[in-house]
C-alpha cells in the first residue's frame, strides 16, 4: 500500500525536526531555522514523489541505522542434556532447554510459569461448558525453518505422535489418559476432545510444563523418517539445527528473525555435555565456555573470582525412588521402605553435600511450593533413627540386611548426585544394607526404568519445585499411576485417587485430592525424600550480565539468554 502525502510529511517530520531542534539550540538568529524549514519541505516533496512512483522511501531503505543481526556465540557446558535426540517423543524432558530454541509450543508461557498468548502457536484457547472439549485457535503466518507454513495438521500430528504408547516423553501417559481425539477442522483451528473433564490440558500443552507440545512439521518428518529428522530437524523456533552428537554437543544457528522473539542475540548457541565438574570449571576459567552448571559448594569461590552466579531459588526437589515395588523384592514391604528412610541423616546431607544450601521436605517429589497446590504443610521430614531402622529390617525378615543396586550419574540440576549416592550407600551400610553403586549415564538408567529392569533398585533424581496444581498432578500421575511407564506402584487405591484428582471439576477439589495423595505417599514411605535445593549456574560476567531463570518446568528459560 502506497503512502499518502500527509503520511509522508508526518514521517519526515519525525526524522528531520528533532535534528533541527538540536541544531537551533546551538545557533543564534534565524538562518538555521529557515534552512531547516526549507529542508523539511524539500525532503517531504522528494519523499512523496518517490512514494508516488512506487520506489522505496528512505525511511524504509536504509536511512536509519543498520538492521540488527545476531553475532557471536553462546556456549553452555552442562553435566547432562537429555538424550540429545531432537524429537519430543524420543527425547527426555531434560532436553527441553535446547528444544525451546528449536521449536515453538502450542501454548506459550511467561517466565513465572503463567500461560501466555504472546509466544505460543495458539493465540486463543477455551474449554467448553461441559469441560470435554478444548479449542485452540492458531496464529497465522508462523513458518518452519524450510519456509513451509505451520498449520493445525502439524499440531494434530505432533500431539498424536507424542502420546503414542512407544513415546518416551515423560507426561505421555497422562495425556493419553486424557485425550480422546484431536481434530483439525481448518488450517488454524485445533479441537481436542477428552475422555473426562480436564482443567489442566492447556497447562500440560504449554511451555510452562514439559516438552510434549513442541510442534514439528509433519510433511518433512514423514518424508525423511525419524532418523533423517533427528540428523537434520526442522522447527519454527528462533534457532535452526546445525549439528548434534549424542552425549557430546548440540550446535544451533540463529534465524534472521523469530515471529515472537525478534532478532536473536547470538549467531550460534552451543550446548556441550561435560560430566566432570572440574573440567567445566576449567573451561569457564579459560574462556572455553560462557555458562556452566556448578555444585553449591563452589558458588562462594566462583563469586569471589568475579563470575556471575544465577540461582533458581529452591528450584529442585531431590529424592530417590524404590523401583518396581510390586515385585518380590525387599522394598515391596512398607517396613523396609520405612527402614531405609530412617537410616538417612538428611541434616548432614544438606550441610555437607549441598553446602548448607538445601532445605528438608516431607515427601519427594512434593516440595514446599506445592503447599499452594494443596499439599499438606503439616507433614514433617522423616527422622534419622538407625536403631529403629534395624528393628524394622528384623521385623520384615532381614535381620542381616540385604543387597540391591543404586544408580549414579551426572545431572545438570544436581552436580552433587554422585557424592549423594555415595553418602546414601554409606548410611545404608550402617544398618546392614549393601547398595552396589552402578555408575552410568542417566539415559541408560532411564531406559532400564522404562523397560522394567530395575526390580527393587534405587535411583535418585531432582524435579522442579511445583506450585501449580495441574503441574503437580501431572507429575504424580506420571510417577505413580499403574499405567505409566515410569511408575513404581501398582496400587488400585492410589490409581483411584489419581484418577479422581484428574477428573475433578474444580481447582478446589483438585487441591483437596492432592492433599490426600500427599498423605498417602507419605504414610506409604513411597519414595526416599532428601531435600529441596537452589540451582546455581555460573557465567562469564562480561558476557552474561542478566538471566531470568524463570519458574517454568525442566528448563532455565533458555530463551531469555538469546533476547536482546
Amino acid at each position: 500500500m502506497r503512502e499518502t502525502s500527509d503520511e509522508g510529511e508526518r514521517r519526515m517530520n519525525t526524522v528531520v525536526r528533532p535534528w533541527c531542534a538540536g541544531a537551533q539550540k546551538s545557533t543564534q538568529g534565524g538562518r538555521r531555522r529557515t534552512a531547516c524549514s526549507d529542508a523539511i519541505k524539500l525532503i517531504v516533496a522528494v519523499a512523496v514523489t518517490v512514494a508516488a512512483i512506487g520506489l522505496p522511501s528512505a525511511a524504509y531503505a536504509g536511512a536509519g541505522p543498520a538492521a540488527e543481526k545476531p553475532t557471536g556465540e553462546l556456549r553452555l557446558a552442562m553435566a547432562g542434556i537429555g538424550v540429545m535426540r531432537p524429537i519430543p517423543w524420543q527425547e527426555t524432558v531434560f532436553g527441553k532447554g535446547y528444544l525451546l530454541l528449536l521449536y515453538d509450543w502450542l501454548v506459550g508461557a511467561n517466565p513465572d510459569g503463567s500461560l501466555s498468548s504472546a509466544n505460543g502457536i495458539a493465540e486463543h484457547w477455551e474449554m467448553s461448558d461441559d469441560r470435554l472439549t478444548w479449542t485452540f485457535r492458531l496464529r497465522e503466518g508462523i513458518k518452519f525453518h524450510d519456509g513451509t507454513d505451520l498449520t493445525a495438521e502439524d499440531v494434530k500430528w505432533s500431539l498424536e505422535m507424542v502420546t503414542k504408547p512407544e513415546s518416551i516423553a515423560g507426561f505421555a501417559a497422562r495425556l493419553r489418559a486424557t485425550i480422546k481425539a484431536i481434530e483439525a477442522p481448518d488450517p488454524y483451528t485445533v479441537v481436542i476432545r477428552t475422555h473426562k473433564p480436564d482443567l489442566w490440558l492447556a497447562q500440560d500443552l504449554s511451555m510452562a510444563a514439559g516438552h510434549e507440545a513442541a510442534i514439528l512439521p509433519r510433511e518433512y518428518y514423514e518424508k525423511v523418517g525419524a532418523d533423517g529428522f533427528a540428523a537434520k530437524p526442522i522447527g519454527s523456533g528462533p534457532y535452526k539445527w546445525v549439528k548434534g552428537l549424542a552425549g557430546s554437543v548440540i550446535q544451533l544457528e540463529a534465524t534472521a528473525k523469530h515471529w515472537a522473539e525478534g532478532v536473536p542475540k547470538y549467531q550460534t548457541v552451543t550446548y556441550r555435555v561435560v560430566p566432570e565438574e572440574s573440567t567445566r570449571l576449567a573451561m569457564l576459567r579459560t574462556g572455553e565456555t560462557d555458562i556452566i552448571g556448578a555444585s553449591r559448594e563452589r558458588v562462594p569461590e566462583l563469586q569471589a573470582s568475579g563470575f556471575n552466579v544465577f540461582v533458581k531459588e529452591r528450584g529442585s526437589v531431590i529424592g530417590c525412588y524404590f523401583h518396581q515395588q510390586w515385585e518380590a523384592v525387599p522394598v515391596r514391604d512398607k517396613r523396609i521402605r520405612q527402614a531405609l528412610n530412617l537410616a538417612i541423616n538428611r541434616e548432614e546431607i544438606a550441610n555437607f553435600i549441598f553446602a548448607g544450601q538445601a532445605k528438608l521436605m516431607a515427601m519427594y517429589p512434593v516440595g514446599s511450593f506445592a503447599v499452594a497446590a494443596g499439599a499438606d504443610p503439616e507433614l514433617k521430614p522423616y527422622p534419622y533413627d538407625p536403631a529403629k531402622a534395624k528393628q524394622l529390617l528384623a521385623e520384615a525378615g532381614y535381620p542381616n540386611g540385604f543387597e540391591t543396586t543404586i544408580y549414579s550419574y551426572a545431572r545438570e540440576d544436581i552436580p552433587e548426585l554422585p557424592r549423594l549416592v555415595e553418602a546414601i550407600a554409606g548410611y545404608m551400610a550402617k544398618i546392614g544394607v549393601k547398595l552396589n553403586i552402578f555408575s552410568t549415564e542417566y539415559p541408560v538408567a532411564r531406559t532400564k526404568r522404562m523397560t522394567g529392569n530395575m526390580p527393587g533398585h534405587i535411583s535418585c533424581l531432582g524435579t522442579p519445585n511445583r506450585s501449580n496444581p495441574g503441574d503437580l498432578l501431572t507429575l504424580m500421575y506420571t510417577l505413580h499411576h499403574s499405567s505409566s511407564r515410569f511408575t513404581d506402584h501398582k496400587s488400585p487405591e492410589l490409581d483411584a485417587l489419581l484418577e479422581a484428582a484428574q477428573a475433578a471439576g474444580t481447582e478446589q477439589e483438585v487441591k483437596r485430592l492432592i492433599g490426600d495423595l500427599h498423605r498417602w505417599l507419605y504414610n506409604d514411605y513411597a519414595t526416599m525424600p532428601i531435600a529441596e535445593a537452589s540451582i546455581p549456574f555460573v557465567a562469564n560476567s562480561k558476557k552474561i550480565t542478566a538471566w531470568d531463570l524463570g519458574r517454568t518446568l525442566y528448563d532455565n528459560n533458555d530463551r531469555d539468554l538469546i533476547r536482546r
